[in-house]
């Protein structure tokens, strides 16, 4: 197999679901808030997400299921 075939399909270089909470959280707090400072951070955070998704592709996606899944230890 090559190796283009095997690698993951990234939006301008981090996976699609990270792009797409960047996105959504831009847009709500540049947009609708009106704290367009805040573009700053969305930039920090980006590149931040695009150095984890080179060492690890699957890295951001790992933290979001992690995030999201259910803690059954605590009662």
């Amino acid at each position: 197999m090559h190796r283009s075939l095997m690698q993951r399909d990234l939006v301008l270089g981090i996976p699609s679901m990270g792009m797409l909470i960047l996105l959504l959280l831009g847009v709500f707090t540049m947009y609708i808030l009106k704290q367009y400072y805040f573009g700053v951070i969305i930039a920090a955070l980006y590149i931040a997400m695009r150095i984890m998704t080179k060492k690890d592709p699957y890295l951001i996606d790992i933290l979001i299921e992690h995030v999201n899944q259910k803690d059954y230890l605590v009662p």
